[in-house]
């Protein structure tokens, strides 16, 4: 049996002179040799096997200089002896080179339980194919979206949400008529400052909708303190989750998750640990067999400030590129028309077509809406008038504000707590909570801060 010299740096530098004779010092011949650990060097110092002129040398994190003048010491392949044949074998081809992985690393909480695992299978299995495309298109929009979420505070690492809400699809549209990359519903996304409407829908704009996610994500945080419970809170609903911690009396997701507990949706349930097995998969993906991905490059575009109402094959003509090309690299027109009354709207257009497009701008005629629409037709309406009449009077009530008639609490923030857990304490809306308090959600609740909490007269006045 051969013993093989592994190479592999270690953290400290030893040097055994005992196999070093003395009376063959004025002819030492230096050899480094690499071990992976002090067994090996005393094993192979006991049974004799390296010879006499040999200095051993162990390093852990050399210094260039170090390693530097260690390989100058090398001077030829010496051997070293098979221990059943007593054969000679050079050192050199003994030498095993072992290549250290660089493992994955993640900024937000990675817990590998059952259901983790069934999602990794789910993906890497059932859906292999589809999930591949998704891995191969999401490097058309990652960089932008890390930028987006890194120059917010934010966890990079959600931006995998968008691999499970929509497989990085501009036009994805769900049963629940929340559409783009991020998955708003019409509602939300106007909340965050998306315009919604006949001509343009930015809920598919992957930049404004990244924007707009980010923002969302972060107001979470700041009502739960916790990113797993944040996430939840955007398949679900900030609502859903927070009557889900009051009525469980837990701010553990996992907790909320068991099967016990009826009120999350199997969805949200799951949310979760599609997050965490995606993102798992998506940094390594070799490591669980999507070795042949093909990624698509990041879109690479130009953008042009249109200040009025254009006809998208004028613009395409004067840029001297495709009507096609246009409506590619701006998925948020939802006709061949820009925004009316949307002063600096930013058209994105080829690369290198910019200076050309803006040559010529001044010489295209804008359009007036009441000529696009006779050219667009009216817009189809997807929700029956019974279903308008009812959002209209859900969208019609307002949350009562009235204090007159309620005793105020002088509340101070504890370490760790949050909005939601305060307004379960007291039994309050957290909206009203927010607003006795002119706070937004973003804002992460500090110790010691203070707080007026308006209750019922004859609440408890014990809660503490």
């Amino acid at each position: 049996m051969k013993k093989n010299m592994l190479a592999l740096v270690v953290s400290l530098t030893i040097l055994i002179p005992n196999i070093i004779q003395a009376d063959q010092s004025q002819t030492v011949l230096d050899q480094k040799i690499e071990v992976a650990d002090s067994a090996q060097i005393i094993d192979a110092a006991d049974t004799a096997q390296i010879p006499d002129d040999t200095q051993i040398v162990v390093i852990v994190n050399p210094t260039p200089e170090q390693i530097l003048s260690l390989d100058k010491q090398i001077l030829s392949p010496e051997t070293i002896i098979d221990e059943g044949t007593q054969e000679e074998t050079s050192l050199v081809e003994e030498v095993e080179e072992i290549e250290v992985p660089v493992l994955a690393t993640f900024d937000i909480p990675m817990t590998m339980n059952e259901k983790v695992e069934i999602y990794i299978h789910y993906f890497t299995n059932r859906i292999r194919d589809k999930f591949s495309t998704w891995l191969g298109r999401s490097e058309m929009y990652l960089p932008m979206m890390k930028k987006t979420f890194r120059e917010k505070g934010l966890p990079e690492d959600l931006t995998y949400l968008v691999l499970i809400e929509s497989g990085f699809n501009n036009k994805a549209y769900s049963r629940a008529k929340a559409t783009g990359q991020w998955q708003f519903m019409k509602g939300t996304g106007k909340r965050y400052g998306l315009r919604i409407d006949r001509w343009i829908d930015e809920r598919r704009d992957p930049e404004k909708a990244t924007e707009a996610a980010a923002e969302y994500l972060g107001d979470l945080y700041g009502l739960f303190n916790d990113w797993h419970l944040a996430a939840a809170g955007y398949n679900a609903g900030e609502g859903k989750i927070g009557r889900a911690i009051k009525k469980y009396k837990t701010v553990d997701f996992w907790q909320l998750s068991q099967p016990k507990y009826k009120y999350l949706r199997r969805e949200t349930k799951d949310y979760v640990p599609k997050l965490i097995a995606a993102a798992m998969i998506a940094k390594e993906p070799a490591k669980y067999g999507f070795d042949d991905i093909e990624y698509h490059p990041s879109l690479a575009c130009e953008k042009v400030t249109i200040n009025r109402m254009t006809d998208l094959r004028d613009i395409a003509s004067a840029a001297e590129c495709s009507l096609e090309d246009i409506q590619i690299l701006n998925p948020e027109l939802k006709t061949r028309f820009t925004p009316p009354n949307y002063p600096d709207y930013e058209l994105n257009v080829p690369m290198g077509k910019k200076e050309i497009l803006e040559d010529k701008l001044a010489s295209i005629s804008g359009v007036s809406e009441k000529v696009a629409l006779r050219e667009v037709g009216p817009e189809k309406q997807g929700v029956s008038r019974k279903k308008s009449s009812r959002a209209k009077r859900v969208q019609s009530q307002s949350v009562s504000m009235d204090t007159a008639s309620k005793r105020v609490i002088n509340y101070i923030v504890k370490e760790g707590e949050t909005l939601w857990g305060i307004a379960a304490k007291y039994s309050v809306d957290v909206r009203h909570l927010a607003s006795w308090n002119n706070l937004r959600n973003k804002h992460q609740l500090k110790k010691g801060q203070r707080l007026n909490i308006y209750v019922g007269r004859d609440t408890d006045k014990k809660v503490s």
